[in-house]
């Protein structure tokens, strides 16, 4: 599976292409010279009555799962920026602490951005994590939690900074969930059987100019092929050549380091 998702989407996509073409050519040359022409051209319009059916039924199948694949990219893109930018208030709502554990949280939030780009997104491009983000975030949370305020502003922070700290590591636990949870092998097996049916379809009908059918049933096949790509691309939002890159955390380092470093460094943030 990581072999195959180190193959850029644009290759794999004019591979599976060429492979799907050359294969639906030969399957309708090998029909055609099966049966005779005229057997063929006898069930055109029953034929055509059942394709409309079939087809139909395996595109609402395979729209629903591309819909559904996209949906699960798009809310994995939204929970890492939720989680880089509970990264960064974290590091700001930390301001109201005492000083020590003030020192403390704001180290933790730059190792953890850090962590995320050297290393963590690497590892999930192979389907894999490292608890090393776990532990950074638990200190930061042993930090906050294990002091007793002495003022309401102290509370205040505190308060906050937990609930940030609960929205980084809720954010990594989906993240992670949603990297291993991919289209099932019984669904990818239902795909393949019904554009195997749809295509086989397209075999039994007879025009009288043979490229011309070959074309079209080029086509259906380009059509399809093309969505199943897709849905292969999209269903491990970390994995694939599309996936979602670290730059959400590489933003929010440059935003931390500005912070401490830049022309912002003497605010009280």
């Amino acid at each position: 599976m990581n072999l195959v998702y180190s193959i850029p989407a644009g290759l794999l996509l004019l591979v599976a292409l060429a492979l799907a073409i050359a294969a639906v050519g030969v399957g309708q040359i090998f029909v055609h010279r099966k049966f005779s022409h005229r057997e063929l051209l006898d069930h055109n319009e029953v034929g055509g009555i059942l394709i409309v059916v079939s087809g139909t039924i395996y595109a609402v199948i395979l729209g629903f799962l591309t819909v559904v694949a996209w949906q699960h990219f798009t809310e994995a893109r939204d929970i890492v920026v939720a989680e880089s930018d509970a990264d960064i208030d974290a590091w700001h709502t930390a301001i109201g602490l005492p000083d020590a554990v003030r020192r403390r949280v704001r180290a933790d939030m730059v190792q953890y951005a850090d962590f995320m780009i050297k290393q963590e997104w690497s590892g999930m491009r192979r389907g894999q994590f490292n608890e090393i983000p776990a532990i950074i975030s638990m200190d930061a949370m042993d930090a906050v939690g294990g002091f007793v305020p002495a003022n309401s502003g102290e509370a205040n922070a505190q308060v906050a900074t937990l609930q940030q700290l609960n929205v980084l590591h809720d954010g990594r636990q989906r993240r992670i969930a949603m990297n291993e949870s991919g289209v099932s092998w019984f669904e990818w097996l239902v795909l393949l059987i019904g554009a195997s049916c749809v295509i086989c379809f397209c075999w039994l009908f007879c025009l009288r100019n043979p490229r011309t059918q070959l074309t079209m049933t080029a086509t259906v096949a380009i059509l399809i092929v093309s969505i199943l790509v897709l849905l292969f691309e999209l269903q491990f939002p970390f994995r694939s050549n599309i996936a979602i890159g670290p730059e959400a955390w590489q933003r929010a380092s440059a935003h931390i380091q500005e912070m401490e470093t830049g022309h912002l460094m003497n605010m009280r943030m």
